[in-house]
């Protein structure tokens, strides 16, 4: 679970003590401090017809937080407002890209750009961003709509694929007849909501990790984050790695494995990485950036050279686990590299689960031989009619398979778990990556 792309630019004008509320939790948000007022600007400006001042104030905030379709749709009205045709179509295109519901053809703001034919190839580009797209088909149900799975590993030697649950506060195991099997009670030993899960299958050990979030049974504000070990045959619990007191509240997202067995976390609530020491059975930072907002997936170059990292605002990242240089990665593709929350390499490309954006999608991100650019993109799936909210899968040789319909929209305002009739059975998708 994510704040939107747009949902940070969406508090700031519903609720200024929200907005100072997530300026004491996010302290990268500080530099956003401006954004409200700009918005609030431009908008007084384009109802009184001021188109000049409407585009300077659009532009301003755009250049301070570019990662926001809203913000990108509002340049684009401006830009067409004031005689700058081109201007307007690429950030019109960039928008919807993102969120391609925004209105192009009935928008009295972009009357001028109607007699172009560039504008109007941008509207049927849109058309065809609307239509879905199907590559994947169901691998298996999982009947217990309350269980609310948000990862998915599997083991080869068992042939079982192993859950985890965000509200009962459990692993479960599917084995290849498609029987569930609790592997663990719920709340074992201080389990808490599960997000990533990875299997070791070189050592035979599952890994965990879990933050409390109010939409598990029994919450609990004073349990903490953690990773746990376990050995993958028996359900043995076998260590539990507890966060540094760096922060005071962690929500960790994903978490992967190296070739030796090394576990790292991605921590979306406070933007880092951090690494399990299994001497000290403690969780170490391994490293933050202030350019990240909220970091989510994580995957390793096949050599392990490079760790990839997706922040959900921003887009790709990789980072040199020698050197610890942070880069960027460049696409100047017509494709959205935010919003993605599952990340997995697969021959020199990178496989995204994009949740916040629309609709959602599941990519393909291939790469130039330097890892540093993606110079083509394949959509696998957009709009599947199992979606509900894709999140977290996993390569299984030529296959991956993926959460479809994560419960994160089961829930009553006071996060109560709806009943089974207003819930759907969980379905987990698969492609192979070959064809």
């Amino acid at each position: 679970m994510q704040i939107p792309i747009d949902g940070f630019v969406t508090v700031l004008l519903k609720n200024i003590f929200i907005y100072a509320a997530l300026l004491l939790s996010f302290p990268a948000f500080c530099q956003y401090e401006q954004l409200p007022g700009l918005i609030r600007q431009a908008d007084s400006a384009l109802l009184q017809k001021n188109y000049a001042k409407f585009y300077d104030f659009a532009s301003q905030a755009q250049t301070l937080y570019p990662y926001s379709s809203q913000l990108l749709y509002k340049l684009g009205q401006a830009a067409a407002l004031t005689g700058r045709p081109g201007e307007a179509i690429n950030c019109l295109r960039k928008a919807i890209v993102i969120r391609v519901g925004y209105d192009l053809e009935n928008n009295t703001n972009l009357v001028s750009m109607k007699s172009r034919d560039d504008f109007n190839e941008l509207v049927g580009y849109q058309a065809e961003l609307k239509k879905s797209i199907i590559h994947s088909d169901t691998a298996f149900i999982i009947r217990d709509r309350q269980l609310h799975t948000e990862g998915i590993t599997y083991c080869k030697d068992l042939k079982s694929f192993f859950v985890g649950s965000i509200h009962k506060r459990k692993i479960v195991r599917i084995d290849s007849s498609g029987k569930e099997i609790d592997f663990t009670p719920e709340g074992e030993n201080g389990m808490t909501a599960v997000f990533g899960i990875k299997a070791d299958n070189k050592r035979g050990l599952l890994w965990v990790c879990t933050s409390p979030l109010k939409e598990m049974k029994d919450y609990d504000s004073t349990l903490s984050s953690n990773v746990m070990k376990y050995d993958i045959r028996t359900g043995k619990h076998l260590a539990t790695y507890t966060a540094p007191y760096d922060y005071k509240i962690y929500n960790f997202g994903d978490m992967i494995l190296d070739k030796a067995g090394n576990g790292y976390v991605s921590d979306s609530r406070n933007s880092i990485l951090l690494t399990v020491n299994d001497k000290s059975k403690k969780l170490e930072k391994f490293f933050g950036s202030a350019i990240f907002l909220d970091i989510e997936g994580i995957a390793f170059s096949e050599d392990e050279k490079y760790l990839f990292i997706s922040d959900y605002t921003k887009g790709l990242f990789r980072l040199d686990m020698k050197t610890k240089k942070l880069e960027a990665i460049k696409c100047n593709l017509p494709a959205a590299t935010n919003g993605i929350d599952g990340l997995y390499m697969y021959k020199n490309s990178l496989i995204a689960i994009q949740n916040g954006v629309v609709p959602a999608r599941v990519t393909r991100f291939f790469l130039d031989g330097s890892l540093q650019e993606i110079v083509k993109f394949e959509i696998i799936d957009r709009d599947h009619p199992a979606f509900g909210e894709p999140t977290l899968g996993v390569v299984v040789g030529k296959e991956f398979y993926y959460i479809a319909n994560s419960q994160w929209g089961g829930y009553t305002e006071d996060h109560q778990i709806k009943q089974n009739k207003d819930l759907a059975d969980i379905i987990v998708l698969k492609v192979n990556l070959e064809k």
